[in-house]
């Protein structure tokens, strides 16, 4: 049970909230700030493969008018909005960009290449790898397999085990050009089953493309450990930087462009409900009507 005094204050606290969330300046603060948390987010996510300097401009931009209109009210003492929005502003374009540049690479970057890159067919595994290497998808002619008996797998010191393959035609070509690969779904010698490589009727290749490893470690050189680990264990012999490909059926080409898409949506949304209490929480710590003051000592 609270005592007198103590329900008094909660009383008055509970009235000092429903007072400040019924005001416009709250919402005009948290609106504010939180539309540009949504716009900066969404800009650094899908605008920084193309325009990176831009970008930065935006949120530096950012960071200037918000530290002129707290030297303004500093001087000027007016406005009694101008710090809350300054500051909640400030907290939005920061936390925009962090995670919008988390979101794309760890998610985006991945449907923006695809968006951008070709698609080839009748494509045979012992062709050189280099002439589709602007590939996102690749439709192997039907000779075309992977070789399951002939994968390794390398671990990295996270535990993740990367896994390749080797892609060859019915003749066995003496030099590989394209790996099927992939992450957990073999043993360090063998037993590789990652996606549909085991499936006698697939023969579409996803491109895998690796991300700038701002947020987490490239896995391109992990794969190419363990296609040296292959060579050396099956006597392979590859080229040095040939094309690594999940192995789909046609159906599925479209798989990790789609998956990596929902990937993004649902980060950005769920990010955008969070910042919107985070910055409603600041916005109500920051804005203080000369009111409150009154209801505190009645």
């Amino acid at each position: 049970m609270l005592s007198g005094t103590d329900e008094s204050n909660f009383r008055k606290a509970i009235s000092r909230l429903k007072y400040i969330l019924s005001t416009s300046q709250f919402w005009m603060v948290t609106g504010i700030s939180w539309i540009l948390f949504c716009a900066t987010l969404t800009f650094w996510t899908y605008g920084y493969l193309k325009h990176p300097a831009l970008c930065i401009s935006w949120t530096l931009m950012i960071w200037v008018l918000c530290a002129v209109l707290v030297a303004y009210h500093s001087l000027a003492h007016a406005g009694t909005l101008i710090v809350p929005i300054a500051v909640c502003c400030l907290v939005a374009s920061m936390g925009g960009s962090v995670l919008g540049l988390y979101c794309y690479d760890t998610f985006a970057i991945y449907p923006l290449f695809y968006n951008n890159a070709r698609s080839y067919t009748n494509v045979v595994a012992s062709e050189p790898s280099q002439g589709v290497s602007d590939a996102g998808k690749l439709i192997f002619n039907v000779g075309s397999k992977v070789d399951v008996d002939k994968s390794t797998g390398y671990i990295a010191q996270n535990g993740d085990i990367y896994c390749v393959a080797p892609v060859r035609d019915r003749f066995e070509q003496p030099r590989i050009e394209f790996w099927a690969a992939g992450i957990n779904c073999c043993s360090p010698i063998g037993n590789f089953h990652c996606d549909a490589s085991r499936d006698a009727t697939a023969n579409g290749g996803v491109v895998v493309f690796d991300t700038n490893g701002y947020f987490s470690d490239a896995r391109y050189p992990f794969y190419q450990l363990a296609r040296e680990k292959a060579e050396a264990e099956f006597f392979l012999q590859s080229v040095g930087q040939p094309l690594y490909v999940r192995w789909v059926q046609l159906d599925d080409l479209n798989y990790l462009h789609d998956y990596y898409h929902k990937r993004a949506v649902t980060f950005n949304t769920t990010m955008c409900v969070i910042f919107f209490f985070i910055l409603g929480g600041l916005s109500l710590v920051m804005w203080q009507p000369k009111d409150v003051a009154q209801m505190l000592v009645q």
